[in-house]
């Protein structure tokens, strides 16, 4: 006769990995807007050397548009030097009174602006075309166009590369990289010397 009732035994599932303990549980700081998911549990220092791509909003297009000006990894966007001197001008724009030249001044930009914009103020470069920059080429300029950057203000406050120099600044200098029982461990050496 056939069986009554059949009774199948569930294999029992594996316990589950324990989570490796980092130090940095009880944390709170994200940058979930700027960077690529995949990216987002990483450190600061690990975006330094990836592509610019790991910033959210750089897609394949903006790639290869910053490829072409030279800049691959986040390192790069952070360290562009138009960004750094359209942003240094800017910053002294905020300070400058109309008219509050003193005679016999000989402060100027002269190595950083073509030469129809050396006498002018530091409010009328930041509303200047990228073109006003000494040394940023036409191809160049137009390059940062397709990106949504037609002016040295614009330059200044460009998203990425203020994303960029906040990550490589604060992944080189201000973060820990070593987990909770790396750090442990240094702490017991150093007793020990």
């Amino acid at each position: 006769p056939p069986p009554t009732s059949i009774t199948f035994k569930m294999a029992e599932e594996p316990p589950a990995k324990k989570a490796k303990t980092t130090g940095w549980e009880e944390h709170a700081l994200n940058c979930s807007e700027a960077l690529m998911k995949a990216d987002e549990a990483k450190h600061f220092a690990d975006m330094m050397e990836a592509p610019v791509s790991t910033l959210q909003g750089i897609g394949e297009k903006s790639s290869e548009v910053l490829e072409v000006l030279r800049i691959e990894t986040v390192k790069d966007l952070a360290n562009y030097e138009y960004f750094h001197i359209a942003r240094a001008l800017a910053t002294l724009a905020e300070t400058e009174t109309e008219g509050g030249r003193l005679d016999g001044s000989v402060m100027n930009v002269d190595k950083a602006v073509d030469k129809e914009w050396e006498t002018k103020t530091l409010k009328e470069i930041v509303d200047a075309p990228l073109s006003a920059l000494e040394g940023l080429s036409e191809k160049a300029s137009d390059l940062l166009k397709e990106l949504g950057v037609t002016t040295v203000g614009q330059l200044a406050t460009f998203k990425y590369c203020r994303w960029a120099e906040a990550m490589v600044l604060l992944g080189s200098k201000y973060e820990n990289t070593k987990t909770a029982k790396e750090r442990k461990q240094e702490v017991a050496l150093k007793k020990l010397e």
